[in-house]
């Protein structure tokens, strides 16, 4: 799977947040995953995504909500 965009971060820390998202968007059962399709499947076109992660915060700063979204193809 790809997603789009590749990485992401929070704009306030400057923290990257992309296992995160990984992590998120396994809980919900979307395996992430950098294989090949599998034989005899076409690719699927791009799935649009949203989920909610917590970003850390940087010291003297506490953690917040964010809402990160994108595209996945398989």
């Amino acid at each position: 799977m790809t997603l789009n965009p590749e990485r992401y971060e929070c704009a306030e820390h400057h923290i990257d947040l992309t296992d995160l998202v990984h992590e998120a968007l396994e809980d919900l059962g979307i395996e992430v995953a950098y294989g090949r399709p599998a034989l005899g499947r076409k690719p699927r076109g791009p799935e649009p995504f949203q989920v909610i992660i917590t970003c850390p915060g940087a010291s003297g700063t506490g953690a917040h909500s964010l809402t990160c979204n994108g595209t996945q193809t398989r």
